[in-house]
């Protein structure tokens, strides 16, 4: 098994043949993962959504999904065949299966999932790769997430259709599976990870397993339209984008010599690999990168949102 220290907490990596097994685990709770407005099919989605990011991040192809629930007693049979199919429909979205996994009654409701996926050995991406030098990209939008949850959650206005798009995004969020496949097959992509917990803690992560520091250009940051038309001030959406977490988009580091061969994969330079810190160049100010994203076992309250 390859060191975790290049990996994820959750993460595993084991020979296979020409191959390596890819396992990911998440532990996901009712009153800290799923906002309370979320459907059976909302949080199931979401469950297996979590863990084929992880996978996706290693450049892996999904193979199984095993999932397990904590329910508690009383629980509506409708609500919990929703969470099946969201299970389900999100598996078979990206060419996998549910092959197996447990229920139990608990006091909170509380999924677990791993998904395994596998990729070949000169393939596989690791977080401990980027040197001084590469660029740093994402897949995708940042910020989406966090603008679905202030439309939501703190009734901020917005357009009936963009509060469609920001919540969907927000409830159903796209591991890049497909993208993660893609870009493993260039040796240029140095390292990679997702960013579901924000970027300010991906980068953070990222620092620690490469030894290197990032520099991130604010105004490269890839927003929506809709994000933008929420935000109050260009403080609040540079937090949003930054700090909240959420996307299930990747962050890779590349060569700078693999810029103009990767054609395959829609993704934005945000930024460079440096040899220490993490700074955000905000139009010329330099300021640090001390957030940490989402931290689930920092939640303060154990009230449902």
């Amino acid at each position: 098994m390859l060191d975790s220290g290049y990996l994820g907490d959750d993460c595993a990596v084991l020979e296979d043949g020409e191959n390596y097994l890819v396992v990911t685990t998440d532990m996901l709770h009712r009153t800290t993962d799923f906002p309370a407005e979320m459907s059976g099919e909302d949080i199931g989605w979401m469950s297996v959504a979590v863990s084929l990011s992880d996978v996706a991040s290693m450049g892996a192809k999904p193979i199984g999904v095993v999932a397990a629930m904590g329910i508690p007693g009383g629980t509506d049979v409708d609500f919990i065949d929703g969470l099946a199919r969201g299970m389900r429909d999100c598996a078979k979205r990206y060419g996998t299966d549910i092959v197996g996994g447990d229920t139990d009654q608990h006091a909170e409701l509380t999924i677990v999932t791993t998904a395994l996926g596998r990729v070949e050995k000169d393939k596989l991406k690791l977080r401990s790769g980027a040197r001084v030098g590469d660029l740093l990209c994402v897949t995708g939008y940042l910020g989406t997430p966090a603008a679905g949850y202030k439309v939501l959650i703190e009734g901020r206005e917005a357009p009936e259709q963009d509060k469609k798009l920001l919540i969907d995004r927000f409830f159903r969020p796209q591991p890049r599976v497909e993208e993660g496949m893609r870009l493993s097959a260039y040796k240029e992509v140095t390292a990679m990870m997702d960013v579901s917990d924000g970027l300010g803690k991906s980068v953070y992560e990222l620092s620690n397993s490469s030894k290197v520091g990032f520099l991130v250009d604010a105004d490269r940051l890839p927003l929506l339209e809709e994000t933008r038309r929420i935000v109050k001030s260009r403080e609040e959406l540079i937090d949003m984008a930054v700090c909240f977490g959420g996307e299930f988009e990747l962050l890779f580091t590349l060569d700078p010599a693999g810029l103009d061969k990767i054609n395959c994969v829609k993704f934005t330079v945000i930024g460079k690999v440096v040899e220490t810190g993490l700074t955000l160049d905000d139009r010329g100010t330099m300021r640090p990168i001390t957030c940490k994203g989402y931290e689930h076992l920092k939640k303060k309250s154990d009230v449902v949102h």
